[in-house]
């Protein structure tokens, strides 16, 4: 009997050890299959999720290219009626402006005063649209910027009045921000803009002392600076001293794609009190409300215009302006468009710049002719005293008179053939 069950178990003991193994075996092969499967879902979910993010990406992108073509055809269709109508309307040619000037978002956003008819047409339009996706844009004035690359023009007067606006810039900014305040309260801003005029300008010789490259010593081409205008705004980040900071001061007030002038009826608060220290917030807000409300006698005519206006606020003419900075009041050709798209929780933004070579020629043309003819003018004037009745001293200027462009421009606009020229468009 011993001698049987010991054979017994023999033989069972092997079955026994293999039955463990193959439930071991099991058991990792279950837990291999469900990590596996864990991991396929996963993977699958991100898949998903980055092509949901990709598809929305996408709707978003096209909503904001909606809304930039709609804004350019704003733009032909505001030039067609200028060119068609401006001369005809005159002083009334701004009624246009609301053409391109409103902003505007898909779906719209219906007011409570709204007729119930119309917000359930309106509604019954937005339910019908495959639009599916939302988007906002606004156009605004390019004109009404400071144009940094007027730092390198070949007139000297419109070189320092553009230094002059951009130091003020610096300044209004310095006052009214604490917190810039605090930072730069004491920053050379002089140097700054002195390193933005060797950028463009054509010699090597640094308005700082030295050479320009010497500013630059961490690039090794010698491609920098450039000697060139600047391209795009962003390439102000690369002039030495520039800060973030100081960049996005003057990346509202500025721009590379100015027409050699001010538009007064179009400039920012901003840019509007850099004109002379004498504009002061409250008179800024005077000029604003005055050229955006037809009752207050809407937007400037002329210099003249202009002129009487801010001496009924305390402004003295016959100082004012003493950099002499090209002021304009014609309607606006040239425009920046931003649009942002929305899908779901993915937004797209696009920028765009549209530039109007054919119109705008004639006021370079004009705006620096006369700034030439000033510039060789002799420092005492043109000869020929003035009388017992001049009351103006001989051979000096009469600031008391508003310059030369007190009167509106005559010049007849052509009409556009095609869509608006883009000089810049960028996608975020």
């Amino acid at each position: 009997m011993p001698k049987r069950k010991t054979r017994l178990t023999k033989i069972l003991t092997p079955l026994s050890n293999s039955r463990g193994v193959a439930l071991m075996m099991a058991i990792f092969i279950m837990t291999i299959l469900t990590f596996l499967a864990v991991e396929v879902s996963y993977r699958t979910s991100i898949e998903n999720n980055i092509a949901t993010q990709g598809v929305s990406r996408i709707r978003a992108y096209y909503a904001a290219r909606a809304a930039i073509e709609l804004s350019l055809f704003r733009i032909h269709l505001y030039k067609k009626a200028l060119a068609a109508f401006g001369d005809k309307l005159g002083e009334a040619r701004f009624m246009l402006d609301p053409l391109w000037q409103f902003p505007f978002m898909w779906p719209p956003v219906l007011p409570d005063e709204i007729h119930g008819v119309d917000r359930a047409q309106i509604e019954s339009v937005v339910k019908e649209s495959s639009m599916k996706a939302s988007y906002s844009v606004a156009i605004e004035s390019e004109g009404g910027r400071i144009d940094i690359n007027d730092l390198g023009a070949d007139s000297k007067d419109l070189v320092k009045a553009t230094r002059q606006q951009i130091l003020q810039v610096f300044q209004a900014e310095v006052d009214s921000n604490e917190k810039f305040a605090k930072r730069y309260g004491s920053f050379n801003f002089e140097e700054l803009v002195n390193n933005m005029i060797d950028w463009v300008d054509d010699d090597s010789q640094s308005l700082n002392g030295g050479a320009e490259k010497g500013y630059y010593p961490d690039f090794k081409s010698d491609a920098v600076p450039p000697s060139a205008p600047f391209k795009t705004l962003k390439e102000m980040h690369m002039v030495a001293g520039m800060t973030d900071e100081l960049f996005e001061v003057l990346a509202r007030r500025v721009t590379v794609y100015g027409s050699k002038g001010i538009n007064v009826n179009y400039s920012a608060k901003e840019v509007l009190k850099s004109l002379d220290p004498q504009l002061t917030d409250e008179i800024v807000d005077k000029i604003m409300k005055r050229r955006s409300n037809s009752n207050e006698g809407g937007p400037f005519q002329s210099t003249d215009d202009f002129y009487r206006f801010i001496e009924s606020l305390g402004v003295r003419t016959t100082s004012f302006n003493p950099a002499k900075i090209p002021l304009t009041f014609d309607a606006e050709l040239n425009f920046r468009i931003r649009a942002t798209g929305v899908f779901g929780r993915v937004s797209r933004d696009i920028e765009v710049v549209t530039f109007d070579f054919d119109n705008i020629k004639e006021r370079y043309i004009e705006i620096l002719t006369k700034a030439e003819k000033d510039e060789q003018e002799p420092a005492g004037g043109g000869g020929g005293g003035g009388g017992s009745g001049d009351p103006t001293p001989s051979g000096a200027e009469d600031k008391s008179k508003p310059p030369d462009d007190k009167k509106p421009s005559k010049t007849k606009l052509n009409a556009p053939k095609g869509r608006p020229t883009i000089v810049y468009w960028n996608e975020n």
